[in-house]
């Protein structure tokens, strides 16, 4: 195999994963999600399961009943049962009834399938943190999908 016929590594591979450690109280924090599992509401245009590197922003106030996924690319039996598995609002509203969290912000965010690295990180994660930023979360839980 010529050399220039060597795949190149995933250019975003050479990137760290932020990391803050958290050193507040949970109880005090109000907790943004942020998930990459096609998560949106009903009525929101679906995510392009071909591919696709725009968010949705979801209302704190919306439960599962009111969300869709729009994915292809991992089993969904977990997901059908229950949409909290990737995207826990329920849950996360029942820990701040309970008193365990702050409450939750007033939007949460989610992202599509994409393989374009470059455009996410240098478009649409910038935007996506200014507008995670503006709700002013004490803490952010990732989701996957």
């Amino acid at each position: 195999m010529a050399d220039d016929a060597v795949p190149k590594p995933l250019e975003l591979s050479r990137y760290c994963v932020p990391f803050t450690p958290f050193a507040g109280k949970l109880e005090e924090a109000s907790v943004c999600l942020v998930s990459t599992a096609a998560v949106r509401l009903a009525g929101d245009r679906p995510f392009d399961t071909g591919g696709d590197t725009t968010w949705r922003a979801i209302p704190g106030d919306a439960e599962a009943k009111d969300l869709r996924y729009d994915d292809t690319h991992y089993d969904h039996a977990c997901v059908d049962a229950d949409l909290n598995c990737v995207f826990p609002i329920d849950r996360v509203r029942e820990l701040a009834r309970d008193g365990r969290v702050g409450g939750l912000t007033a939007r949460h965010f989610s992202l599509g399938y994409s393989q374009a690295l470059r455009e996410l990180r240098e478009r649409t994660i910038p935007a996506l943190v200014r507008e995670i930023d503006r709700e002013r979360p004490g803490a952010v839980l990732l989701t996957g999908g």
